[in-house]
């Protein structure tokens, strides 16, 4: 529980330190049957134009039946070279070790869709390979409401095996400032593709 808490520390200090200096700042919680999700990404483009973006997403995940916590954190530096998609660099940060990324991401912008997706493969001799997307649709109801649905996707492997696959999806309404609805969480581990069916609530904070 100590190691949950300093994460969540960690994670909403790194979230007050960027909320003015980037594009859309996202704060989620979502508590499922299994597991309390605490999640920040944030997207700051460094021109009008976003052919130079920074996308960042840290997780800290808390199993209440172990009393374990888990935590990752994901950068992409990205440049739009040919319609959307450009080479992108990063790193990634595992509570065991911490690696450089390469590979290619595509982006595309609208207010009221939204989609990023990369393949990455880590910088070393044996590396593990990911393909990782979100999207977002929030179709307008009123002048303040708006239907909010978003998928987050992650394929893992090696040159062996698979080693892990998760999809996010998030159902409610968009008031603004603040998202809320219901989450489902689905994780698939190691060649067996056991499903973890996770249902639960979701309510963040997006700040534009």
């Amino acid at each position: 529980m100590k190691t949950y808490c300093s994460t969540l520390l960690f994670l909403l200090v790194g979230f007050i330190i960027h909320v003015p200096l980037y594009g859309q700042t996202v704060l989620e919680t979502a508590a499922t049957d299994e597991n309390l999700i605490v999640e920040t990404w944030w997207i700051k483009p460094f021109d009008d134009e976003y052919k130079l973006s920074l996308f960042s997403l840290n997780t800290a995940e808390y199993n209440y039946d172990s009393e374990e916590s888990i935590f990752m954190s994901y950068s992409l530096l990205n440049y739009n070279l040919f319609k959307n998609w450009g080479p992108a660099v990063g790193t990634r940060l595992l509570p065991d070790r911490a690696v450089a990324l390469s590979g290619v991401q595509y982006s595309f912008y609208r207010e009221e869709f939204f989609v990023t997706a990369n393949v990455t493969s880590e910088i070393k001799r044996s590396p593990d390979f990911e393909v990782f997307s979100i999207v977002q649709y929030r179709p307008r109801f009123s002048e303040k409401v708006k239907g909010f649905f978003q998928g987050q996707f992650s394929f893992n492997f090696n040159a062996e095996t698979h080693l892990f696959s998760f999809q996010q999806f998030r159902l409610g309404g968009d008031f603004g400032l603040i998202q809320t609805g219901i989450a489902l969480n689905n994780f698939q581990f190691e060649n067996d593709w056991e499903y973890d069916f996770q249902p639960g609530l979701f309510f963040r904070l997006e700040f534009q």
